[in-house]
């Protein structure tokens, strides 16, 4: 990483720190509400992304996770950190259960398969007492103002950004990324050369849903309310496949960057057009597919590579040794 761009994460992540200070309450709940997303679809990005795989009932994983800190915290009452460790721990699980089971099939028939998956894990949670049923559970809220629990959950959102664009930035430079990408380019000639596919696509995975678990885990403590149709919903999973779209699907930073402009969109929408705010999401979808198929990521360093050769050939700038 160069030290320019160094020093512009090093801005950028001071600038959040303090931001808390400067804004109200709903300014920092939207913020958090962002942050979440950028997570999420950051987690969707390592199957999505890497392997090229795209799991349409990844918030199976979401919604288990949000469950798993609601039980053990309102049954065994468990402290936060274990019952969000355990959050990504089962949510793990089950993306091995049914990465076994899934990830033999590829294209529309996985997507399909996961997203029936999402939705018989639902149906279960939805049919069962102990979970709250059709009703839903309430979550034993932080203790502390609201202002104090809005901070809270604030800083523990935006380290889940920091930590996962961390792991998202190693991986993409480690072996085991350059495997997820060969499955990406060709499963076939990946095979060939030795990649054992299907270890590596449930390894993929289950690192999305770790991280996914986890973040429903922190949004049931959050809204201190959960009930199926909040935490499986499906079109949660297509609003992280456009922010993916929009902001660079496969790359690093494409994620965060992608969330920022949804969720600010969104919020923008909403409020002023409640009735058009899908609409606008659709023909968002369609711009992106025509005009920056890749994301703005991608975009950039194209128009950045372009830059650099035109003032080469103008000797401008001299060719790295």
């Amino acid at each position: 990483m160069q030290r320019r761009q160094v020093i512009l994460l090093a801005v950028i992540v001071a600038t959040f720190l303090a931001l808390p200070f400067f804004i109200g309450g709903f300014g920092l709940r939207t913020v958090t509400h962002i942050f979440m997303f950028a997570v999420l679809a950051s987690a969707l990005n390592i199957m999505a992304g890497f392997t090229g795989y795209a799991p349409f009932g990844n918030m199976l994983f979401f919604g288990v996770g949000a469950y798993t800190t609601a039980m053990l915290i309102n049954y065994l009452e468990t402290p936060l950190i274990v019952g969000l460790l355990a959050s990504g721990i089962v949510a793990l699980l089950f993306a091995i259960l049914f990465g076994v089971l899934f990830l033999r099939l590829r294209g529309q028939y996985f997507a399909l398969a996961t997203t029936g998956a999402a939705e018989a894990i639902r149906q279960v949670v939805t049919n069962v007492r102990a979970t709250g049923g059709g009703q839903g559970i309430t979550v034993p809220g932080i203790a502390g103002s609201p202002a104090f629990i809005n901070t809270f959950f604030y800083y523990l959102m935006f380290a889940l950004v920091v930590l996962i664009v961390t792991f998202v930035w190693n991986l993409d430079r480690s072996r085991l990324g350059y495997a997820f990408k060969a499955i990406r380019a060709n499963e076939e000639a990946a095979g060939v050369m030795g990649i054992d596919t299907t270890r590596y696509k449930i390894t993929a995975w289950s690192l999305s849903a770790l991280f996914t678990g986890v973040v429903g885990g922190v949004y049931a403590l959050w809204l201190s309310y959960i009930d199926p149709p909040a935490v499986f919903n499906i079109m949660w999973t297509v609003r992280m496949f456009v922010i993916l779209l929009l902001g660079g699907i496969g790359t690093v930073f494409g994620p965060v960057l992608g969330a920022f402009i949804i969720e600010a969109l969104s919020e923008l929408v909403w409020a002023r057009f409640l009735y058009l705010h899908m609409g606008v999401l659709g023909l968002l979808i369609i711009i992106v597919v025509m005009f920056m198929p890749n994301g703005i990521v991608q975009l950039v360093k194209e128009r950045q590579a372009g830059v650099l050769l035109i003032l080469r050939k103008m000797n401008l700038v001299k060719e790295r040794q």
